[in-house]
């Protein structure tokens, strides 16, 4: 069986919020998960030091006990102007946050020292803004399985994947990677996926009143990717209430745009 090593890391705290850019005035909503450039400084800020962004691949499941507005929260301007005064704006969080995540690179030995970094983390462990704070547990080396079946849940995806998994998702560009000396932003599409979704996904129930030409011109894209994809598989997670025989895929993006 082929085996892919990752480290996991359960990351749990009591609010966060991940800012969509370009809001500055009135209210701030929140992404629904955390954006990969978020990951990128959660594990820098674990080692002290901007990581090497190549050969480094993560992927998470993310779930949160509900959203509520935060009254208080103030913009901070580096330059002082008597047009700009601090004023509390409604700002979106993300209540009892729950982050588990994976890790991998190539290299045993850079894991294994990113392993030790989050064991004995160089800053204070937070996640979204600064003043929310967060606390590792389980962290663990693990090793996934490839497989053909299994379930995806609560993750962010490519944005191709909302083109044949048969569940709700939500199409939205995040900063992948924020350049640490010109502080370029580096955006992609992704879909959120909030709930369950079965790879490969079950078949649509037929429409009595379609056309089988219709029919086939919607399943040819799943057909197509079905061909193509494969899976890696956490065999510690739950089997699939409906299928027995899925567990949780994991997909591992990158931080430096290659798939």
């Amino acid at each position: 069986m082929e085996t892919l090593p990752v480290l996991t890391i359960e990351i749990t705290g009591w609010v966060t919020s991940f800012r969509y850019p370009y809001f500055t005035q009135g209210y701030q909503p929140t992404f629904e998960m955390p954006p990969p450039s978020t990951i990128y400084g959660h594990l820098s800020s674990a080692i002290g030091d901007y990581l090497p962004k190549d050969g480094w691949r993560f992927g998470y499941r993310f779930t949160h006990s509900g959203r509520f507005i935060d009254y208080m929260e103030h913009l901070h301007f580096e330059v002082p102007d008597i047009d700009k005064q601090l004023k509390p704006v409604n700002r979106e969080l993300l209540f009892k946050p729950n982050l588990l995540l994976y890790i991998h690179h190539p290299d045993m030995a850079q894991l294994n020292a990113l392993g030790n970094a989050l064991i004995h983390p160089y800053y204070a462990v937070n996640l979204g803004r600064s003043q929310d704070l967060m606390t590792y547990s389980n962290i663990q080396l693990r090793q996934l399985h490839r497989a053909e079946v299994g379930y995806y849940e609560h993750t962010l995806l490519p944005l191709r994947y909302s083109t044949f998994l048969n569940q709700r998702m939500i199409p939205v560009t995040m900063p992948r990677y924020i350049d640490p000396r010109r502080r370029q932003v580096q955006n992609t599409p992704y879909v959120m996926l909030t709930g369950i979704a079965v790879f490969p996904p079950a078949p649509p129930e037929a429409d009595e009143d379609e056309d089988e030409n219709e029919r086939m011109m919607l399943t040819f894209e799943t057909e197509v990717n079905r061909a193509k994809q494969y899976l890696w598989i956490d065999p510690q997670s739950p089997h699939h209430n409906k299928y027995p025989t899925h567990q949780r895929a994991i997909y591992l993006h990158s931080f430096d745009g290659e798939e």
